[in-house]
């Protein structure tokens, strides 16, 4: 199998605020089961969409809207929730996400890198999750090769299930770091674990856990729906000055 490096393109610096149709030519919406029984939530193109535009909140734009629900009886998995990618090799750099996380126990909304054995790469990934159970913490998680490292929850004192929040975490050669509201509220360096090095597509989803997830996610209650809305999503590689999310919510002096 061809890796994701050798068959996507390098990506290049964006900002995207969902303001208008074109959003579904520049992302990738997933529309797949996975998992077998590992996994109860498949991804539903019809459970993301884009709402404009905005009024009262953090970006003057549009708004993606990830919905998570449960699944008629008919099918194999238990829940539809959904997930958009962006088909690109993303690599060191500043990844931002103004989100407002879905609730409910089991429940996790994300902002992510991967790759993985799906594209003939190792598995590597940096996270920015928030469990339903526990909207008041950022969870914070990289994998290198498949095995996970530094997962820990930071403490906000807000709930980001009532209000649009501001995420960024830096990658580096020898540093992932977290931020909050422009704030470093963690960081792990080359001393404390292997930093992933493999650039990999960029993610957000909403997700149901498994019932051998429970002990992080929280039990799942299977009739409850929620939702996860995502304000503005950039990336800017190393040397690229343009225009973050950080810029719009905090703009430059």
């Amino acid at each position: 199998m061809t890796s994701a490096q050798a068959q996507t393109p390098k990506a290049e610096g964006f900002i995207e605020t969902f303001e208008d149709v074109g959003f579904r030519t520049r992302w990738w919406f997933s529309d797949f089961d996975f998992g077998g029984d590992r996994f109860i939530t498949g991804w539903r193109r019809q459970m993301a969409g884009v709402q404009m535009p905005v009024t009262k909140q953090a970006i003057n734009g549009g708004e993606l809207v990830l919905k998570l629900a449960p699944a008629p009886e008919e099918e194999q998995k238990a829940f539809f929730g959904a997930e958009v990618q962006r088909d690109a090799l993303h690599h060191y750099g500043d990844y931002d996400v103004v989100m407002k996380a879905g609730s409910g126990t089991g429940v996790i909304s994300s902002f992510f890198t991967y790759t993985g054995p799906h594209f003939g790469d190792p598995h590597h990934e940096i996270d920015v999750e928030i469990m339903g159970r526990r909207t008041d913490a950022l969870y914070v998680n990289t994998f290198v090769d498949g095995e996970q490292s530094g997962g820990t929850y930071v403490p906000l004192g807000f709930d980001v299930a009532e209000e649009p929040t501001l995420f960024r975490f830096e990658w580096r050669e020898d540093y992932v770091a977290w931020f909050v509201r422009g704030q470093e509220v963690h960081r792990l360096t080359s001393d404390d674990i292997v930093i992933p090095s493999v650039p990999g597509k960029l993610f957000m989803n909403i997700w149901n856990a498994a019932p051998r997830q429970e002990a992080w996610a929280g039990p799942v209650v299977y009739e409850q729906s929620t939702e996860a809305r995502y304000y503005c999503v950039s990336y800017r590689p190393l040397g690229d000055p343009g225009q973050t999310c950080t810029d719009l919510v905090n703009p430059r002096p």
